[in-house]
């Protein structure tokens, strides 16, 4: 039994909670969704976009104040009235007409209002009422229903200002129907939850582990992505940017915790082919197509920097790394909590990283099957898979056909961060390569163009102790030599001499310099340090860890794990090689 919103009569906002059975979260969701499933019927006129109409202006930029003010707006365009609205949805004539100016307060105290709306079978409403800003969507309409380009911007007020969160702030502003709407809300259960008869045309079991039960937010694809105005607020240096994009729910089972990770679309159907913006301040990457704020995947509710700590372990690796920074989301003017700005791996990422056209990148992941690029474009791959299978490498001139085709360092760096992480989801998840497409007339030597194969480092959630106070006696050698295109290739080399040497150098090394238990502690501090002030509000607003101090134990639990993990791991490479004698990989105290 947990609690559940239910509705007062007084007012559809008002709620309180009340003990009820299992089941009925798609019944509360029904509830607020609801109020997001638009108009039944038109009671005005249809407004016209005229290109010409200016949008209302203000002077008083979006951000973070100190007190109280007074938003006045304007609009130059002739003989026209400003309607407005300060709920996230788009302004129409049903709208609010803006005669006086519009009070910008701290609105913290007034009820939670999309806070409130369920978003998963295992969501839990907030604790006490979340920080709350003011979001304003304005446009200037003419007197034969022409309208303008639109306003929007989110205003916050505390008395610390833009110190109120030691973390970049992305505001989101959306009309709540797109977002929590029963029939088109893509963050809610909604219909899909509750069609059953729909399940049964489409023969999908009743019996479905919880975060696969048909649901809104898994949907996918073009169909599943919604209008948004995007606003960054980076509080360290004072910038930031403002634009329209799309929106969609990103990642797989993660789907299914109460806070979802969100995919930001930049296109030109939007107004803004890419965003120009350097988001992340040690890359030199200023141009993105997307980008994701991510719920920290299956960390979601145990440390919430899991995967962005173990990235920043490889940043000097052979591999292709995600660059992240932690971020505050509101979603029209609500506290949304912690998630991790993240750069997404696409074509556009390599594109931009490398300086290569997109149209001379293949990606694929698992075994072969294209993520981006033609069918075809796998082929090349899994001849490189069949010639492994059927040819001996302890003959060096096999060993060195397979050099010409893949980065050896680049796949030793990714199998053995997988292996030492303990990450139990990987090989058979989590396995994304690319190579750069060469021309007939021969290879391109430059950095990363010589069409090699290379993989990328992502989603090691379930590493570094995840799975339990005993994971880092997990041996992940024998799963790494047998399972899927990874066995494929790391069996066949280990055949090879040559390789096998380099490889498990390669691992004392990283043993003693990348994976040193001190240097490991140090960074796992500076995690815990950057997220500790902002963790107790997100707690409260989620309530998946607990509480502030088991967030801590979580933490102690990665400390731990690199503690214990070394020793243990270095006896499982001495077994796997067997090494013996002076030969035995060994760590410098």
């Amino acid at each position: 039994m947990q609690p559940i919103l239910q509705p007062k009569k007084s007012s559809p906002l008002s709620i309180k909670l009340v003990i009820v059975g299992a089941g009925v979260v798609g019944i509360i969701s029904l509830f607020f969704s609801v109020k997001y499933a638009g108009e039944s019927k038109k009671e005005y006129p249809d407004l016209v976009f005229d290109a010409q109409l200016n949008a209302p202006e203000t002077d008083a930029k979006g951000g973070f104040y100190t007190d109280a003010f007074d938003l006045k707006l304007i609009t130059n365009n002739f003989n026209c009235k400003i309607y407005y609205t300060l709920d996230g949805s788009e302004p129409s004539l049903k709208s609010s007409v803006y005669n006086k100016p519009i009070i910008i307060i701290n609105k913290t105290e007034e009820s939670n209002n999309l806070s409130n709306i369920p978003t998963s079978p295992r969501w839990k409403p907030p604790v006490g009422n979340v920080f709350k800003g003011t979001v304003v969507r304005a446009i200037a309409v003419t007197d034969d229903n022409k309208k303008s380009k639109e306003f929007i911007r989110t205003y916050f007020v505390d008395k610390k200002g833009a110190k109120r969160y030691s973390f970049p702030v992305v505001a989101i502003t959306i009309n709540p129907d797109d977002m929590f709407g029963y029939k088109n809300g893509i963050y809610v259960l909604g219909k899909n939850y509750d069609d059953k008869r729909d399940y049964l045309k489409k023969e999908i079991p009743l019996d479905l582990p919880w975060w696969k039960y048909p649901s809104n937010y898994l949907k996918r694809g073009n169909n599943a992505e919604r209008p948004v105005f995007v606003e960054f607020f980076d509080n360290n240096t004072q910038s930031g940017f403002a634009s329209n994009a799309g929106i969609r729910i990103n990642g797989n089972a993660t789907r299914g915790y109460a806070q979802k990770s969100l995919r930001i679309n930049f296109r030109s159907e939007y107004g803004l082919d890419a965003l120009n913006y350097k988001l992340f301040p040690t890359s030199e990457v200023t141009s993105y197509k997307s980008f994701i704020l991510r719920n920290s995947g299956n960390d979601w509710d145990k440390t919430m920097f899991r995967d962005a700590f173990m990235q920043s372990l490889m940043w000097d690796s052979k591999m292709d790394t995600q660059n992240n920074r932690p971020a505050i989301v509101f979603i029209n003017g609500e506290y949304w909590g912690i998630h991790a700005l993240c750069e997404r791996f696409d074509e556009n990422y390599i594109s931009q990283k490398y300086k290569i056209s997109t149209d001379s990148i293949i990606i694929l992941e698992m075994s072969g099957n294209v993520y981006y690029g033609k069918k075809r474009d796998g082929s090349d791959f899994k001849e490189l898979l069949a010639f492994i299978k059927a040819n001996d490498f302890s003959i060096n001139e096999n060993y060195e056909k397979v050099k010409n085709q893949m980065d050896i360092d680049n796949f030793i760096d990714f199998v053995i961060t997988n292996v030492y992480y303990c990450n139990s989801d990987w090989p058979n998840n989590n396995v994304k390569f690319w190579r750069y497409k060469t021309s007939p007339k021969g290879v391109d030597s430059a950095k990363n163009r010589d069409g090699r194969w290379r993989w990328m480092l992502y989603d090691t959630d379930y590493g570094f102790g995840f799975t339990g106070a005993d994971a880092y006696q997990m041996n992940l050698l024998n799963k790494a030599k047998t399972t899927g295109s990874v066995g494929i290739i790391f069996s066949g080399l280990l055949q090879s001499k040559l390789f096998e040497t380099k490889f498990i150098l390669a691992f004392q090394q990283r043993l003693n310099t990348t994976y040193n238990k001190d240097k490991v502690i140090q960074k796992i501090n500076q995690f815990e340090a950057i997220f500790s002030p902002e963790m107790e509000e997100n707690i409260n607003r989620w309530r998946a860890m607990g509480s502030y101090s088991k967030w801590k134990d979580n933490v102690i639990g990665l400390r731990d794990f690199a503690t214990k993990r070394p020793a243990i791991q270095v006896e499982q490479l001495n077994s796997f090689f067997k090494l013996s004698g002076a030969n035995k990989i060994t760590i410098i105290k």
